[in-house]
């Protein structure tokens, strides 16, 4: 098999070579050259040590942030990518990081080193031939997922690397072969010493893979090491007619059906979280009452834990409040964009569709609401309706020109709006002033 890569990094182990060092490109960028998929980053390994890989490159090209580790970050030629000398590691003490690096002298050691076999390839630039000791390219082709050595010493040294091997599976269907599935899921207590932030990133990169669905099905167990909150979901029964799923089957469903954005991602992986907290029957099978809400109050405390941005989590959060409702009429639909951006409440339309069909009958009643629902958006956006407080003819400016003060001010502005919005009024200047203008109904009570 032959790989090509980008000039600049061919050049870089050019550069290597000429100076009388080995040069191997290794890692992630051969996997996904052998996938046949353009990779996002390079990496170059050679037994060249730090200070010859900055001599060579010129310290003005290099970032020397990972030099206690052996990496230096080369840029040159147009191109990026992290140079790092053979090395071993030892004495792992926290479940994620080498106490101890060693330099080493062969291809063969830094790769005995690494995760997955998929990841253990690397591309001799001298002799343009794969150096594949531990077989993953054989691993690759059966869409095996294989770790280097005895796995449970893979996991107990990098315990992160447990939710790697799932994203991997998530984004390439891998299937993990039977002892590194066995010790991915006896070494999941140790996600626990995980830094919530690597966590998340992970969960991340997870949530955006084509088998995602699968991978959730398969390993809840895993992610509820530091997301509990899913336990009560597993094999939970909806004994409703509406679902022929689990909760968190039909989950991993909507994940997986989701549009390939973050956003609805992790909006569909909370959406319904708390509905066996919300769970009731009666003669008519199961309710789930008020389980957006309290699905959103979870969604917020478990995001907040995993230190997601502010910006996500209270858009994720938005939308799986909002999630049981279908707005049907122009009024309503106005009335939520209110609350709603314009992109937020396409994302909010895509929450639904997605709901919709995860489940197996699919609601065709429902795909008719949301249908109304984006007829009207539709009629919002063409013919610029008020529908927020910025869209009113009249600011707080000029509410504080005729006598309100303070909070009066925003009051009156949702006051105005909701009147605009019900088209008891029209969103004119001078119409909203006047209205306005009847202060004592809004101070004895009626509005303020």
């Amino acid at each position: 098999m032959q790989f090509s890569f980008p000039d600049s990094i061919q050049h870089m182990c050019s550069m290597l070579c000429d100076n009388g060092f080995q040069a191997y490109i290794v890692g992630g960028c051969v996997r996904d050259a052998a996938l046949g998929l353009v990779p996002h980053d390079y990496d170059i390994t050679t037994n060249a040590r730090p200070e010859e890989i900055i001599s060579i490159f010129g310290a003005e090209h290099c970032s020397q942030y990972g030099r206690a580790f052996g990496t230096v970050g080369v840029k040159h030629s147009g191109g990026f990518a992290e140079i790092t000398t053979f090395r071993t590691e030892t004495d792992y003490t926290d479940y994620r990081h080498p106490a101890t690096v060693l330099f080493a002298d062969s291809i063969f050691d830094d790769l005995a080193r690494r995760d997955f076999t998929c990841n253990a390839m690397a591309w001799d630039f001298q002799t343009q031939q794969l150096v594949d000791p531990f077989h993953g390219m054989q691993d690759l082709k059966r869409n095996i997922l294989r770790c280097v050595g005895v796995p449970s010493a893979r996991f107990r040294e990098d315990a992160l690397r447990i939710l790697r091997g799932m994203r991997f599976c998530a984004r390439f269907g891998f299937v993990p072969d039977g002892l590194t599935d066995a010790a991915m899921r006896a070494a999941a207590f140790q996600l626990k010493h995980i830094s919530a932030e690597r966590i998340f990133s992970e969960l991340c990169s997870m949530l955006m893979g084509d088998y995602i669905t699968q991978v959730l099905i398969s390993y809840p167990h895993i992610l509820a090491v530091r997301i509990p909150e899913i336990l009560p979901c597993i094999a939970f029964s909806q004994h409703t007619h509406w679902h022929d799923f689990t909760v968190w089957e039909h989950i991993a469903r909507t994940v997986g059906n989701a549009p390939k954005d973050l956003i609805l991602r992790l909006t569909m992986l909370f959406h319904d979280i708390a509905k066996p907290e919300c769970y009731t029957h009666d003669q008519e099978g199961g309710h789930f009452k008020t389980h957006a809400e309290k699905s959103a109050i979870l969604a917020d405390k478990i995001l907040f834990r995993l230190k997601s941005d502010n910006h996500t989590r209270k858009l994720v959060c938005k939308l799986i409040y909002y999630h049981r409702e279908t707005p049907v009429s122009l009024y309503a639909v106005r009335k939520m964009l209110a609350d709603f951006s314009y992109q937020e409440f396409a994302l909010f339309l895509q929450v639904l569709d997605t709901d919709r069909i995860s489940k197996l009958k699919g609601e065709p009643e429902s795909r008719s609401k949301i249908e109304k629902a984006e007829h009207f958006f539709q009629i919002c956006k063409e013919k610029n309706l008020c529908c927020r407080i910025k869209d009113l003819d009249i600011t707080g400016n000029d509410l504080l020109s005729v006598g309100f003060q303070g909070k009066e001010i925003g009051t009156v502005l949702h006051y105005l709006l909701s009147c605009v919005i019900s088209e008891e009024i029209p969103n004119q200047k001078s119409i909203l002033l006047q209205y306005t203008n009847a202060q004592h109904l809004f101070r004895q009570g009626e509005i303020i």
